[in-house]
Order: structure tokens, then sequence, then C-alpha cells
């Protein structure tokens, strides 16, 4: 992990940020027919008054979905079904363009269904990238954070997470970046070694600032969770509170920052006026579980397991 940090790190000094001229394209299919699911709804539901107390803890969901799917390998040749799990369907947008003389893809994940509306716990983005079906796929090596989303029929609703990279980012290079900064000591080393390190990255993001030619398709995959999470999820969403996740370290900037039982954990930075400037939090998951925990509606609860769901590629070609 060290090394891809320091690799980003690298690539980000050496890329710009500026944007010219679009040229790429990508073609979209039609999606697959989603059955509705019992319970999932996120319209208005009428509800009975029984409720059951339930609470949110990220390690729990996390396992639930432990199994499921194993992301295919650097160089292994992988062709997927599309196709909706539990009446949602992964739905992206990949677009090639210049950045500052860069090949860029910039994806744009996002969820559908064809059920009237239905809410769910799902990740932000994972993306699985081919060249002539043979898997490139950046080795960013991110955790499944679920996050709460609704979809509704015929529209698609953005995780707001959109993903970029390049061709030095893929990972059929990426042994040579590694090689780069392998053994590379930030502590100890020189401004000259920094810079010599630096130089050197600069040059291959260079080497590799054209995407390879082929044809490239991009697949967005990620479990789709009902069940007690999502109609937890769905509650407290409801009060405001999002990202529950990561609210063991956000939770400070959320609706629930006063709250005694977590003040304990979070300390804040103050200016010379005495404004805040910043709120850094670490409550334990039996504390937060406690925090979170909702009675919520039994109409709420979809009783299906989770399963992966795969979206049609976006698919660009590279002359």
């Amino acid at each position: 992990m060290r090394k891809i940090l320091l690799a980003v790190a690298a690539l980000a000094i050496a890329v710009a940020s500026a944007a010219a001229g679009w040229f790429g394209v990508k073609a979209w299919k039609s999606s697959q027919s989603a059955e509705p699911v019992p319970g999932a709804s996120s319209s208005a539901t009428p509800t009975s008054g029984e409720t059951v107390a339930l609470t949110f803890r990220a390690s729990e969901v996390e396992d639930s979905v432990a199994g499921l799917f194993t992301a295919p390998a650097c160089g292994e040749t992988w062709t997927p079904e599309s196709g909706a799990a539990n009446g949602v369907e992964p739905k992206l947008d990949a677009s090639l363009r210049q950045v500052a003389g860069v090949d860029t893809v910039t994806v744009v994940p996002g969820y559908t269904t064809d059920t009237a509306g239905i809410g769910f716990l799902a990740s932000e983005g994972e993306i699985i990238v081919t060249r002539d079906d043979v898997v490139v796929t950046p080795e960013w090596g991110a955790d499944f954070v679920p996050e709460y989303y609704v979809a509704t029929s015929g529209e698609t609703t953005l995780t707001q997470n959109n993903v970029e990279f390049t061709g030095s980012t893929l990972c059929d290079v990426a042994a040579e970046l590694n090689a780069i900064w392998d053994g590379f000591d930030w502590a100890t080393a020189t401004d000259a070694e920094i810079a010599e390190k630096q130089e050197e990255t600069a040059a291959f993001n260079e080497a590799h600032a054209t995407l390879p030619p082929g044809d490239y398709k991009v697949y967005q995959w990620s479990p789709i969770i009902l069940g007690e999470p999502a109609a937890l999820a769905r509650v407290l969403a409801s009060e405001g509170v999002t990202g529950v996740a990561t609210l063991q370290y956000t939770i400070g900037y959320s609706p629930l920052a006063d709250d005694p039982r977590v003040t304990e954990y979070c300390t804040d930075q103050l200016d010379a006026e005495g404004a805040l400037i910043s709120r850094t939090c670490d409550v334990p998951e039996d504390v937060l579980a406690e925090v979170l925990t909702r009675d919520v509606p039994v109409e709420y609860i979809a009783d299906v397991p989770p399963a992966v769901a795969f979206s049609v590629a976006a698919e660009f070609t590279v002359e």
C-alpha cells in the first residue's frame, strides 16, 4: 500500500488539472429489467406501527458481503454478464479526454432500477477496466464502503464519486512506477533525491501519456444490500444522517455531533478567536452502535440477502 500511496502522490505532482478538448465517445447498451423487491421501496410506505430496534455496524455490513465477488486479476481475460441484483443495476458513463496533454478517462458511476423506487446500500463506484477484454484496472486497492442510495425508475442516481484514470495508472505498467519508488525513504531523503525521483516519475508519466491502442470497456460493480442495514439507513437519512459507514470518523460533522455519547471521542481544533477549524473523531463501534439504534418500521425491511450487480460496459476505442 505504501508503494501505491507514493505512486499516487508522485502522479499528482506530475499531472496538471487543466482540461482541454473532449474527443472520446462511449457506447451505451440497454439495461436489463429488475423485479420489485418487497419492503425495499423508497417511496412513502404505509406502516402498521410495528417496529424493530436496529443499529448499524460497518464491520457486520462488510462481513455480509465478504466472498460474494473477487475482482479479476491484472492480465486476466474477463467479460462479465451485466445484470441487476435485488432490483438495482449499476449504470456508468466513461469519457476519454485530454488533460494537459494526457489521455484521461473520467468515469461517472450511478445506479438505476426498473421499479418505482428503491433504497439500498452499495459502493460509491467500484470499477473494472479492460483493454481488448484483458484486465488493466488501476491497482487502487479500495475497500468496500457502503453508502445509502435511492434509485428511481428510468433515472440514474449518481454516486457523486467520479473516478479518473490515465495510462500511467493502469495495472499493466504499475510495476514500472513502483520500481521508481521502491525502497525510497521519505524520512531520510534529501531534497535532491526527492527531486530526482519526481523527475523519473514525470518521465514515466510522459511515456504513458497516451493510452495504448485497443477497445476499452469500463464496468461498474457493487454488492447491493437491502434488509435491515438499508432499512436503518433509510430512517437515518430521514434525520439528515448520511455516510453511515464512515460516521466513526465523520460524526463530528453530522447532526449527531453534539450527542454527549460521542463528544468525548472528538477533538476540536480552534483558531485564535475560538472558531472551529476542524473536528477529529474516532468513536468506538459499540458506542456508535448505541447512538445509531433506531426503531424501524418492519415494512421498511426487505428480507433478501446481499447480491452483486454488474453494469453494462461503457466502451471507447483508442486507435
